[in-house]
């Protein structure tokens, strides 16, 4: 048996981005997880995480090329991270499926949805365990220990590490 905490936010929203890194980086140091997949919108969070997660190896997740700071990906490219983007990615994400992760967060959705994204596009291989973080909209308030495959159903969600209330 195993036994670890959870941490919720009161809110959702990028108020809780720091803390949300910070638990990443110790839940992953504790596992011995390696990478970290990210949403990241206009690169704001990437932006943070770069900074944050040393010695992770990080895959940003945005959704259109058009939306996200051309300097943010410049940095994570240099570094040798990927950074792809949801409207580049042909996948199959049924509607119930995502109202049933929804009900979660916005950010489980998106962090499951990241993680099939990242192994679709061949820039993380299928049943590795990482972690996977996203929010609602601005900034991170949600992240997972999940196991990466490149289809929906067969995803695994190992861990909640936080999430809103």
């Amino acid at each position: 048996m195993s036994q670890n905490q959870i941490t919720y936010f009161e809110k959702a929203g990028a108020d809780n981005t720091d803390d949300v890194l910070r638990l990443v980086m110790e839940r992953s140091d504790s596992l011995g997880i390696g990478t970290v997949v990210l949403a990241s919108t206009r690169g704001g969070t990437a932006e943070k995480a770069l900074n944050f997660l040393k010695g992770k190896d990080l895959i940003i997740v945005g959704i259109d090329r058009d939306k996200f700071s051309p300097e943010t990906m410049k940095k994570a490219e240099k570094k040798g991270f990927p950074v792809i983007f949801s409207h580049e990615t042909d996948y199959d994400y049924s509607e119930d499926m995502k109202a049933a992760f929804r009900r979660f967060s916005q950010g489980m959705k998106v962090s499951i949805e990241d993680v099939v994204i990242a192994c679709s596009k061949d820039v993380l291989e299928e049943g590795m365990d990482v972690v996977s973080l996203a929010g609602s909209s601005w900034g991170a308030d949600t992240a997972i220990v999940i196991n990466s495959a490149s289809d929906f159903s067969s995803v695994k969600i190992r861990e909640v590490i936080c999430m809103p209330r």
